[in-house]
């Protein structure tokens, strides 16, 4: 049973991968960087309605036919992005396709996580498969140079992660059966985090969608912004191995600090480094950037907040980490990228993820977030 859940989050961020990858796409069809960077945030603007919706959806009914209904119609409507070559046209589906599959992993993982404290699992453990899976299409992607290709790929791994819902058990909703409505009842505390993680998990956004042209931009191969990528998922596997201890260890607040300083290392070295080996090994740094920061803040839902609630928080946490990070990240960073150069806009992140890691250091007081005694 447990090997279903490894199979289900290995398959969830392949699809992932796939969005990660598409601006390299897009920057082929001759579009610019402002342009490339909106396209990017059709999904991060999407989500703040898709998440909530599609999380309630699920909240009241099984979860594994949402899931399935939700890959399987993204798998083929993925094809209209390939077949027309309209930036509008593009734009417009691009905005309803991000409707569907940006709610896939909040779907998945909640199951995940329910059932990890329903049998004992431990879902950092399952969840080191989705940096697996994600690492290995990256690298993958990173060689493919036929688009048809690469839309095949996107669109068979759509379709495998509704395969994989009707293997996992059968998962109710948190209310199934009842009449609910969407609550922002939520601790105070949690709201700071998310505006924390809005701020900091921006940078990552810009890093990743931006890396095969700030590749390109270097005479680098685009092979290495796959290679990179890779990486960076590879390195989260360690981290899950050990993430329940760590966060009992240092608690919320210092992950989430130690994550946004980590990352701001990360961008400026990127940019100062004009070897491209030591700049694919750099990203190994995820090992505590984004990775940490994500579990942190998931440990805190699952662990603080009322099961009641805990749906409607998880819809929060992702319009946060796919949503508004997004936005901020690909538009205003396309902004950058566009006017001062894809290299300056990692130099801007870096600075930018010292400054709000440090400031959220000196002024969050909650006890919530301290390690656990």
């Amino acid at each position: 049973m447990i090997w279903s859940f490894w199979l289900l989050e290995f398959s969830i961020y392949i699809p992932m991968a796939f969005f990660t990858f598409i601006g390299n796409y897009f920057n082929q069809l001759g579009f610019s960087d402002l342009q490339n960077g909106l396209l990017g945030s059709t999904a991060a603007i999407i989500i703040l309605v898709s998440n909530p919706f599609w999380m309630h959806v699920s909240d009241r009914r099984v979860k594994n036919s949402i899931l399935a209904l939700l890959s399987f119609t993204t798998a083929l409507s993925l094809w209209l992005i390939y077949i027309f070559k309209d930036f509008w046209l593009i734009f417009i589906f691009a905005t309803s396709i991000g409707f569907l599959w940006t709610s896939i992993i909040p779907v998945a993982e909640s199951m995940a996580s329910y059932n990890a404290n329903k049998f004992g699992f431990s879902f950092g453990k399952a969840r080191m498969m989705g940096s697996l899976g994600y690492a290995l299409v990256m690298f993958a992607f990173g060689y493919v140079t036929n688009n048809f290709t690469f839309f095949m790929m996107g669109s068979l791994s759509f379709a495998f992660i509704g395969i994989i819902s009707f293997l996992v058990p059968k998962t109710q909703g948190y209310n199934t059966g009842q009449r609910t409505k969407f609550s922002f009842s939520l601790p105070v505390q949690f709201y700071r985090m998310l505006i924390f993680e809005i701020l900091i998990v921006s940078s990552n956004a810009f890093g990743l969608y931006f890396m095969p042209i700030f590749m390109k931009s270097r005479g680098y191969p685009v092979s290495f912004a796959g290679i990179s990528i890779a990486i960076q998922a590879l390195a989260e596997i360690p981290f899950f191995f050990l993430a329940d201890r760590i966060v009992k260890k240092l608690g919320v607040k210092r992950m989430l600090v130690i994550g946004a300083i980590t990352f701001g290392i990360r961008w400026i070295l990127t940019f100062l480094i004009m070897n491209p080996f030591i700049v694919v090994a750099l990203q190994s740094f995820e090992f505590f950037n984004w990775v940490a920061i994500y579990y942190a803040v998931f440990y805190y839902v699952n662990s603080k907040i009322n099961s009641s609630k805990r749906s409607d928080a998880h819809a929060l946490f992702w319009m946060t980490t796919s949503g508004l990070s997004m936005v901020f990240g690909d538009i205003f960073g396309g902004w950058i990228s566009n006017t001062f150069g894809v290299a300056n806009g990692y130099l801007f992140f870096g600075i930018f993820s010292i400054v709000i890691g440090l400031s959220y250091a000196i002024f969050e007081k909650s006890p919530d977030l301290k390690p656990e005694r």
